[in-house]
């Protein structure tokens, strides 16, 4: 595969230092066997613990919550603890779900699919030994009728543990780690240890005293008949004797779509440069490319539909230290135009990185909307900066203005001009969005003077996210999840600005950061709460879901650095891996919560059942939106609503 690379870029890189790191790589991109916790040692009060814990001296394996069904629903704390009928009494939690009930030999386990879904489920291992070489074998699943849903579609992967980090936005405006997490978590303090990494792996070292989730996750084909299939999950070891576990999958006959298909507007922002920098590899090199398509196959698999670019040098800028500026994530964002300022004051336009990249996304399947960052800075007070390539001193210029000042105008006009006209010529403009993030509702219309003079057919084109307010002036708007409050919306009420939307066909999702501290899906979020997150999207009568980052990691290394500025977890759901993208807990549950819409919708069009049923289904998914105290078996209700064998409704 070749892809043009624009030599600006490479002057980009050495005048501005975006692409950092050493040439050596990184451990954790190379090696097959992985520490899935990063520590050396435990204290013997803590491996005394869980020695009294855990049932047997020889091998341990449980099903977390005791359903297969809702395995996956809920994080292994490392350190697996029984608690005493006093602390199971007194807790606010339900920590029954955290129980060791080890699985019985005879018993078969049992999850429900529908036709082209994914299920994810899990088995807990410990021992009070070490466990050198654990390997999982799965076999074929088979019908009463003798078909066949291969054992090739089950992936099993093995959480990893990421250490608890404290972040700078706990001091002011998002939530501290321990009024978010519940029994998920725990350790030491030193550090206090949570799974979200989805390691494969052929084999795993387990440390004794130390609990280690096997992930999995069911691919059933579209084109199984339906009926129950039953197979094995055989766990080998060398210390112990091999554990062989029944398993059956239910199948409906009720199918939803592929994902590239999906109503449900899904829409997450890829830092290309963040890849560059944890794969260190050269930003725009083929090198880079080649791993940018697997990151955006990964999105399209979730059935996301934007394309992120940006337009300016980097559009997420944050006051720092020293009184100057940088990126508000560990890994900022490189811009993919470039601006030449050329002899007798005229300027060009370098497209290329830009081109390049909506032309893999849109052969990738990313192909709804181009959203371009930005006309106005994330720090949208004070000055307004313009970078450029200056030929005649032949090095990069950063110049500073104030919103006011008619050259500063008169230099994004002209760029507009010919942007719309190069986006035309490519035939992407109806498909491009001038983008704005969480920007005023007046420092959006002091631009609009800039977008008549400039390309006047933007002026319906723009994307917004944030409050409200700003509805108006957005024909695709995110609305940040607090401000569906009525005590947020003097102006209007927030049914009415989602009514005209409707009305209008103009598309409306919800947005999460750092803020609330439930629902969200952090790296110490309870996991039940990703799985929530589509589900909201029905209760609050949207289009989708956006989230800010999908990879914009603190560090090259997130999974010993997981935090540079914001709390854990809010700026990725999936960490760099040696070949690509790492898949999380959250990241396998927002899929699966996008799933169950995705059936919802199927069984709504089917006009089967009532539509207070259906209205019951959402009720029983989102009735309690704090993941710590959330039922178990809400989604499970709610589907079998949807299937309409259910008691509940």
């Amino acid at each position: 595969m070749k892809y043009c690379v624009a030599i600006w870029a490479l002057i980009f890189i050495v005048s501005c230092s975006f692409n950092k790191g050493d040439v050596k790589k990184d451990k954790f991109l190379l090696d097959d066997k992985v520490s899935m916790d990063n520590l050396e040692t435990i204290p013997e009060w803590l491996q005394f613990e869980v020695s009294n814990s855990l049932p047997s001296d020889s091998l341990n394996l449980w099903i977390p919550t005791g359903k297969l069904e809702t395995s996956s629903l809920i994080r292994v704390p490392r350190f697996p603890v029984q608690y005493s009928q006093a602390r199971l009494d007194s807790s606010v939690f339900d920590l029954s779900r955290y129980d060791i009930k080890l699985i019985e030999d005879t018993l078969q386990h049992k999850i429900s699919a529908l036709k082209n879904e994914q299920v994810s489920a899990q088995i807990a291992v410990a021992a009070k030994q070490h466990i050198e070489d654990l390997t999982v074998m799965v076999g074929d699943f088979i019908s009463d009728y003798g078909d066949k849903i291969s054992a090739d579609n089950v992936k099993v992967r093995y959480a990893k543990y990421v250490p608890v980090h404290r972040a700078r936005s706990e001091l002011s405006w998002t939530g501290k780690p321990e009024e978010i997490f519940g029994p998920e978590v725990f350790g030491f303090g030193a550090p206090d240890l949570v799974a979200d990494p989805l390691m494969e792996m052929s084999k795993v070292y387990v440390p004794a005293y130390r609990a280690q989730p096997i992930w999995f996750t069911f691919f059933v084909p579209k084109n199984v008949k339906s009926g129950i299939y039953r197979g094995t999950i055989s766990i080998e070891t060398k210390e112990f004797s091999t554990k062989v576990i029944p398993i059956a999958i239910d199948v409906s006959n009720n199918q939803i779509p592929d994902a590239e298909d999906y109503e449900f507007f899904l829409d997450l922002w890829l830092n290309p440069n963040a890849i560059a920098v944890a794969h260190q590899v050269q930003l725009w090199t083929e090198e880079h490319w080649i791993l940018i398509e697997k990151y955006m196959q990964d999105l399209v698999s979730r059935g996301a539909k934007t394309i992120t670019t940006t337009i300016t040098h980097d559009p997420w800028q944050i006051d720092w230290l020293n009184g100057k500026k940088r990126s508000q994530t560990g890994i900022g964002y490189a811009p993919m135009i470039q601006w030449n300022l050329m002899e007798a004051n005229t300027w060009t336009y370098d497209y290329s990185v830009f081109d390049t990249y909506v032309d893999l996304a849109l052969k990738t399947g990313l192909s709804e909307r181009i959203d371009v960052f930005s006309l106005t800075p994330f720090e949208w007070e004070g000055k307004r900066y313009v970078t450029y390539f200056d030929n005649a001193k032949k090095e990069m210029i950063e110049t500073a203005f104030d919103q006011s000042d008619r050259e500063y105008e008169l230099l994004w006009i002209q760029f507009l001009k010919d942007f719309e006209k190069h986006l035309k010529e490519k035939g992407w403009f109806e498909k491009t969005y001038l983008s704005f993030d969480e920007s005023p509702k007046h420092v959006i219309a002091s631009i609009l003077k800039i977008v008549k003079e400039g390309a006047p057919d933007f002026l319906n084109r723009f994307s917004i996210a944030g409050k409200p307010h700003t509805s108006d002036m957005a024909n695709a708007m995110s609305i940040f999840y607090p401000h569906f409050k009525p005590q947020y919306n003097k102006e209007k009420p927030i049914g009415q600005v989602l009514l005209e939307r409707k009305q209008s066909r103009k598309t409306t999702t919800w947005y999460l950061c750092g803020d609330p501290a439930h629902p969200n899906t952090f790296s110490y979020s309870p996991a039940i709460e990703s799985r929530l997150i589509p589900w909201l999207t029905l209760k609050l009568n949207v289009d989708g879901y956006l989230r800010w980052a999908y990879n914009s990691w603190p560090d090259k290394d997130p999974f010993k650095n997981p935090v540079f500025n914001y709390i854990q977890g809010d700026d990725y759901y999936v960490y760099p891996g040696k070949q690509g993208p790492i898949s999380s807990i959250r990241w396998e549950l927002l899929k699966e919560g996008i799933e169950d819409v995705e059936f919802f919708n199927v069984i709504k069009k089917k006009n089967k059942i009532p539509i207070n049923d259906l209205k019951k289904s959402i009720t029983y998914a989102t009735q309690d939106e704090d993941g710590r105290f959330k039922e178990i078996d809400d989604f499970v209700n709610a589907r079998n609503i949807l299937l309409g064998n259910s008691d509940n409704k």
